[in-house]
């Protein structure tokens, strides 16, 4: 076949369709210029975005990495729970107030007994053979003071004799005076003779001799009054002796009587019967031990920190691990008053009532008390506590993560936590377990706790 026969080839030129891939080409080399220059900027700054990412973490992996709690406030009331020793209310020691030798012993350990109830009879015969004697030595002063009144009433009648001399005298010499008066005249003018006179003379003075020994006399009974008077005074005053020796024997006598001081318990006894025993308690040896137990007291040693808190009349509870599950109420009878030195506490006396003879003297219990605190206290957990020759102080984390030292005054150790009275309000994020290097101003890494 040839050429001629083949059909012939019609080209047909459409308009645009030659600058086609020339114009794809300019926007592919647009696109490209475009990514170039987006890519220009975007990597240099992602690149830097990077790095400092990485310069962060790094200087992040740098900090110290804390364990931080939030401090909390208390409410106003407080729980203190004190160990202490249960003691009776009275206890007495029974000594022997006479020598001699134990005829009757009545009680023995464990006897409940009344106020005045015999114990026990001490045979001591010296007191007994003493008392006799001296009962017989009061009838002895009373028969002398009987012979003194005798002496007395005879030495008063010779008083009374002797006045009546006086005035016999006196009027004997009143008459021989007035009989000398008469003669003298007589004589003097001659009627009598002077020897008459003279005899008249002589019998006045004798007369008045007479009365000045009546007077003598008289003034000789009247003392003699006086020494009857003074034998009468010492014959009473000689009785008086005689019967306080005989009250004294008489109580001696009654110690032979041992006698319960209250009611109570004999918790001790140290007798048998025969035994000898020796008055007085200089010994070593006391006859029993009586104590009232219906009323039971425990002294308490509360802190110093508290005391200020304790008040006579507040309730207590008593606990002890021997009755599981009981709890005896009691009330703070008193308080010393003073704070001990060389412990700083304050000695406190609570009374519990032991009418059902639940407790035992001598036993150990734990008190406690709910106090009603004059100033809120804060808590922390004891590990979060740093203790050096700075002082006791507090790691505390504040809003820039800087870590502030602060100075605290600590509380009771509560165990897991421990009391804060001053440097904290109850709002602090302190740091738990705090690394020994941590300085004042450092910042750290904060992980939260899951503390309450």
């Amino acid at each position: 076949m040839s050429s001629i026969d083949q059909p012939p080839v019609i080209r047909v030129e459409v308009p645009g369709h030659a600058n086609r891939p020339r114009r794809t080409t300019v926007w592919v080399a647009a696109v490209l210029a475009a990514v170039a220059l987006l890519g220009a900027g975007i990597i240099p700054r992602m690149q830097r975005s990077a790095r400092a990412a990485e310069t962060a973490k790094t200087a992040s992996s740098s900090l110290a990495n804390v364990l931080v709690v939030k401090a909390r406030l208390t409410s106003g009331s407080a729980d203190l729970e004190l160990p202490g020793n249960i003691q009776a209310l009275n206890v007495a020691s029974i000594y022997a107030r006479t020598s001699g030798y134990v005829q009757q012993r009545l009680v023995d350990i464990g006897t409940p007994v009344k106020a005045g109830q015999l114990l026990a009879v001490i045979a001591s015969p010296e007191v007994d053979q003493e008392l006799a004697q001296g009962r017989a030595a009061v009838e002895q002063a009373r028969a002398a003071l009987e012979q003194a009144n005798a002496n007395l009433a005879q030495a008063r009648a010779q008083v009374n004799q002797a006045n009546a001399n006086v005035a016999q005298a006196q009027a004997n010499e009143e008459l021989a005076a007035t009989t000398n008066d008469r003669w003298t005249r007589l004589v003097d003018r001659g009627v009598l003779p002077k020897q008459q006179g003279d005899e008249r003379r002589s019998a006045f003075n004798a007369r008045h001799a007479e009365t000045n020994a009546a007077i003598a006399a008289e003034t000789t009974a009247e003392a003699n009054v006086g020494s009857r008077t003074a034998d009468v005074s010492a014959a009473r005053a000689a009785i008086d002796a005689q019967l306080a020796n005989v009250r004294r024997l008489e109580q001696m006598q009654s110690f032979e009587r041992v006698l319960a001081p209250f009611d109570g318990v004999v918790t001790e006894r140290r007798i048998e019967k025969g035994d000898l025993i020796s008055a007085g308690s200089g010994t070593d040896r006391n006859l029993f031990t009586v104590a009232q137990s219906t009323t039971l007291r425990i002294q308490v040693s509360v802190p110093q920190n508290y005391a200020v808190d304790l008040q006579p009349g507040q309730d207590a509870e008593v606990t002890l691990r021997e009755r599981p599950g009981e709890t005896f109420h009691g009330k703070i009878a008193r308080t010393a008053e003073s704070i001990a030195a060389a412990t700083r506490t304050l000695l406190t006396e609570v009374q519990v009532n032991n009418s059902s003879g639940r407790l035992l003297p001598g036993m150990y219990a734990e008190v406690k008390f709910t106090l009603q605190r004059s100033h809120p206290v804060v808590l922390i957990p004891g590990s979060a506590l740093v203790a050096n020759a700075q002082g006791t102080r507090v790691a505390q984390v504040g809003q820039d993560r800087r870590v502030h030292l602060i100075t605290v005054q600590t509380g009771r150790d509560l165990g897991t936590e421990i009391e804060i009275l001053l440097g904290l309000s109850g709002s602090e994020q302190v740091i738990n377990n705090p690394p020994d290097n941590l300085s004042e101003a450092q910042q750290v890494n904060v992980i939260e706790s899951g503390r309450q």
